[in-house]
């Protein structure tokens, strides 16, 4: 298996003018791993997991409030007391009005509570872990998914190339006869029915080559916008260069390693909530202190009023046990969905390479057999060639046998196409996409 992550990059030319050139589909993808914006998400993702981890954990560690206060009593409500509380020769039914408290209070405090036994806390943390492995896994998943993505834009640049080659042969293969045709026109030897012949094969020609390089420079922007970059891309690549050390497909499809991590996730999803029928404990502590003065921002002569307690807390469930209950067997409904489809995942994917193999061994016996037609044809069309040339055949006969080579060339063509989807797919299936 070559090592994709490494790569070289040639960069050249002035700093408006910069060009990346790619030698093979490996510095392609080692450079989509950087760049690619569907990853770069992925990878952010992840960082999201981490910090929600770091906000359960938190979640099992004191957590403390500190107050500050500050309370002006513009009006002291009065009080009625029963007159015979300072006067016992007072009639009975009669108050006096009162007035208690002071116009200024001061306040401060601390409150702490540890949650020393919180089943539903360390389930949570677990569920992040989970979590976390799950953005990892979902990260290979978008690797997957980018790099098949490029390597179709890639390939199909290499065969557009190819193809460019062959119809720039054809163009001057069909000018050629042109230019014969037009001299025996000229002579009286043919038709002008065989001369307009030659000149639509001419015409045909040169659109299908025109035709090629506007595809091939629509392909080139789509690599751009896959790769996240405005630098313009040479590839110095051929499809021959490419070859499968083997054929065998041995890693795991990285979304079967994505649904496992949601199997897992939801596992600790139900651990979590059975934990809510669990008791609790919690130790409380708080400590308050109040000033109490009439003279504003004067404390020489302010009353300090302390308090402070500590405690020790027993949560347990009460009325909503029945909705926890239910709460449960919701999730457990879940986790049975999840590994369904977690079975139903490894069927399809392992019949997805059972296939691609499939396609891979048909499309390589095809492009060799192809070839070698090509081959055959090629020595036919020249032979064709030089008995028009000897004027042993005619124009008519000439442009048949020569398009009996485009066809040859068309076949050639879509089966290295269709060989090549089937390397690269087989290539990347084989790369180990296993989170750490």
């Amino acid at each position: 298996m070559r090592n994709w992550l490494l790569f070289p990059l040639i960069l050249f030319g002035l700093p408006g003018l910069a060009q990346i050139q790619f030698s093979s589909l490996e510095e392609v993808l080692g450079f989509a791993d950087q760049n690619a914006i569907a990853l770069q998400q992925a990878r952010i993702g992840e960082q999201i997991s981490l910090t929600g981890k770091r906000e359960a954990k938190a979640g099992l560690y004191p957590n403390f409030n500190t107050q500050l206060g500050y309370n002006d009593n513009i009006t002291l409500q009065p009080t009625l007391v029963p007159a015979q509380m300072f006067n016992p020769a007072a009639a009975e039914d009669t108050y006096e009005e009162f007035t208690f408290g002071t116009k200024y209070q001061y306040s401060a405090g601390i409150q702490v509570q540890w949650d020393i036994l919180n089943f539903q806390k360390l389930f949570a943390v677990r569920t992040a872990d989970k979590e976390i492995l799950k953005s990892r896994a979902n990260i290979e998943v978008h690797r997957f998914n980018t790099y098949n993505s490029i390597a179709s834009t890639y390939y199909s640049i290499l065969l557009t190339q190819e193809s460019i080659r062959i119809y720039e042969e054809n163009l001057e293969v069909s000018t050629s006869i042109l230019d014969v045709a037009k001299e025996k026109y000229e002579k009286g030897i043919i038709s002008e029915a065989e001369l307009n012949q030659a000149a639509i094969k001419q015409i045909q020609n040169k659109r299908n080559l025109d035709a090629a390089k506007n595809n091939l420079q629509q392909f080139h922007l789509q690599l751009q916008s896959q790769l996240n970059t405005k630098q313009s891309i040479e590839i110095l690549d051929e499809p021959a260069n490419f070859a499968l050390e083997d054929m065998m497909i041995q890693s795991r499809h990285p979304e079967v390693l994505l649904q496992e991590m949601e199997v897992q996730k939801h596992e600790s999803l139900l651990k979590q909530k059975k934990s809510m029928l669990y008791p609790s404990i919690s130790l409380v502590y708080q400590n308050n202190r109040t000033w109490a003065t009439n003279d504003f921002m004067d404390f020489s002569t302010a009353n300090a009023l302390p308090q402070q307690y500590f405690g020790v807390q027993i949560n347990l469930l009460g009325s909503n046990r029945f909705t926890t209950k239910q709460k449960i067997k919701q999730s457990e409904w879940e986790l049975q969905m999840q590994r369904m489809q977690l079975e139903n995942t490894k069927l399809v994917k392992q019949k997805e390479d059972e296939l691609l193999q499939l396609e891979l061994q048909k499309a390589s016996q095809q492009l060799t057999d192809n070839q070698y037609i090509l081959r055959l044809q090629e020595k036919n069309d020249q032979h064709a060639e030089n008995k028009y040339q000897g004027g042993i055949i005619g124009l008519d006969e000439r442009l048949n046998k020569y398009d009996d080579l485009l066809a040859t060339q068309d076949m050639y063509l879509q089966s290295l196409a269709s060989f090549s989807i089937a390397q690269y797919k087989t290539y990347i299936r084989q790369i180990n996409f296993q989170t750490k």
